[in-house]
């Protein structure tokens, strides 16, 4: 049986170099099956570190691996839930190299993400195929916080390699980037701008077009082996049906699947079915045949006997004016019911924005929807995979003395 290795990746470019032997010879079929498992900073907890651990379980003799065929377990970002192992086979992984980098020299990728979680080791694979060793920022890890000047750093290195620069963010550091003129020029120098881990607020994307820069938004998990679905349209080899009519469950089909679960045999069968796998996502086919995804599955909540969902709550808030980005958290209440909290970024909040999100909120989806209390933020707790800590936020939300409440 092949055996599967933790390999600890710390940060920055040092992370890079720790995986690039590794991951070549488990694709080749050379060498064992990587863990990726990050290593504990400022960022990234020892308690963080062992949830990951506890999901792919390198190393363990009482836990042989699924299957010869795979080549890497990576985990599961956990932003919703305990973090899982997710068994990626080389041909999985690579599935979609040609498709993302297109034929001749290949593009030089700048990886901005942790090659732990699926986006940031997605850039791995791709600079892998395109011959170009990825140029990384120092953040990537969470040792140095994210910054706009190492942004720049890394793009004006990688145009040295290659005049098709790529990079693939999530939506707060674009925004980030946006408030920077050294990261909107940066920016304008890639060739290509992916955006994924959560919708991208009309906001940021309008300020994006406004200042030239183009962003493609990303759909897929570590499932799909990341990204398999870019602005609304499938890559080649991918396909998209639905559970039932749409709007319904997203079902994803292709070269890219995973192989199921770490340890987690009833789950793999579950969601990995003959019809492809369920994503969990609520979605649907727009006017252009491009998927537009309407949510969560399991982000309905009952408010006063009416279905809401947070995503569609989401969306709202981030169309009122001066608001840059919002997450809802349902909190539970005595006798069942419960309470929806807006968490907004916003660079300079009016008085009247709690009034103006009620307004547009109860107006597009009822009264049911409205959140009841509304909390301001210069910007979201993140896991070190940038994705929106929401266990944090509940946690916020219960100790209310510790966030601004908007009146």
């Amino acid at each position: 049986m092949r055996p599967l290795r933790r390999t600890p990746v710390p940060p920055g470019a040092a992370g890079v170099r720790a995986l690039i032997g590794p991951v070549t010879a488990a694709l080749a079929g050379t060498g064992p099956a990587v863990a990726p498992v990050p290593t504990t900073t400022v960022t990234v907890s020892n308690e963080y570190v062992a949830r990951i651990l506890s999901a792919i379980r390198p190393d363990d003799p009482d836990a042989p691996l699924e299957s010869d065929g795979v080549a890497v377990v990576l985990s599961t970002s956990g932003s919703t839930g305990a973090p899982r192992g997710v068994l990626l086979t080389a041909s999985a992984l690579t599935s979609l190299s040609s498709a993302v980098n297109g034929h001749g020299t290949g593009p030089t990728w700048v990886a901005a993400l942790p090659l732990t979680s699926m986006g940031g080791f997605n850039v791995l694979i791709r600079a892998l195929a395109a011959g170009h060793e990825p140029i990384a920022l120092a953040s990537i890890g969470g040792a140095e916080p994210f910054t706009p000047s190492d942004f720049a750093r890394a793009v004006h290195e990688a145009s040295a390699t290659s005049s098709d620069v790529r990079v693939s963010l999530v939506a707060a550091q674009v925004r980030r980037l946006m408030t920077d003129e050294a990261g909107i020029e940066a920016l304008r120098a890639c060739s290509q701008v992916l955006v994924g881990a959560g919708p991208l607020p009309a906001s940021v994307d309008d300020a994006a077009r406004a200042a030239g820069v183009v962003l493609t938004r990303t759909y897929g998990a570590t499932e799909t082996s990341g990204g398999c679905v870019y602005d609304g349209l499938p890559l080649t080899g991918v396909g998209i049906g639905f559970a039932s009519p749409a709007p319904a469950e997203v079902l994803v089909t292709g070269p890219m699947l995973a192989a199921g679960y770490r340890c987690e045999p009833a789950l793999t069968a579950e969601r990995f079915t003959p019809d492809g796998y369920r994503t969990g996502d609520l979605g649907a086919l727009d006017a252009h045949g491009r998927l537009s995804l309407l949510g969560r599955l399991d982000d309905v909540v009952v408010v006063n006997g009416v279905n809401v969902s947070l995503g569609a709550v989401e969306r709202v808030v981030e169309g009122c004016d001066g608001v840059d980005a919002c997450v809802i958290i349902a909190a539970p209440e005595p006798e069942g019911e419960v309470e929806l909290i807006a968490f907004v970024v916003a660079a300079q909040p009016s008085s009247g924005l709690r009034a103006s999100i009620a307004e547009r909120v109860q107006d597009a989806l009822g009264r049911a929807a409205l959140p009841r209390r509304v909390a301001h933020m210069s910007e979201f707790p993140l896991l070190p995979n940038r994705k929106v800590d929401r266990a944090a936020l509940r946690a916020l939300a219960a100790a209310q003395e510790q966030v601004t409440w908007l009146r």
